[in-house]
């Protein structure tokens, strides 16, 4: 091969080879910036996850709370109807302290 094919080939090689690493250098900076930005996201994702669990679990015990207290109020009124009066009934004590319980409403 001639001197004069060889050189532009080489050079056209060479130039063609730093273009592929750099486009190729390029394209992983963004993936590894995207993927960055992905990790932040599921992060955020995450906290509101935890969020909204910590509020459906309040929710569940407040629905248990007050099926708790409908059962002593149908027994109240099953002790009180069936003419046991005065009668042995006590509320349930695992309610919060400071609020009322049905009865004491």
């Amino acid at each position: 091969m001639p001197i004069e094919v060889a050189i532009p080939l080489i050079l056209s090689v060479a130039t063609a080879v730093v273009v592929a690493l750099r486009k190729a250098f390029a394209d992983v900076t963004k993936a590894i910036s995207l993927l960055t930005l992905l990790r932040e996201d599921v992060k955020i994702a995450l906290v509101g996850i935890e969020a909204l669990r910590i509020v459906d679990t309040d929710y569940d015990t407040r629905a248990r709370l007050m099926e708790q207290r409908l059962e002593d109020l149908e027994r109240y009124l099953q002790l009180a109807s069936g003419g046991q009066y005065p009668h042995p009934f006590q509320p349930r004590a695992n309610r919060s302290p400071g609020k009322l319980s049905a009865l004491e409403a």
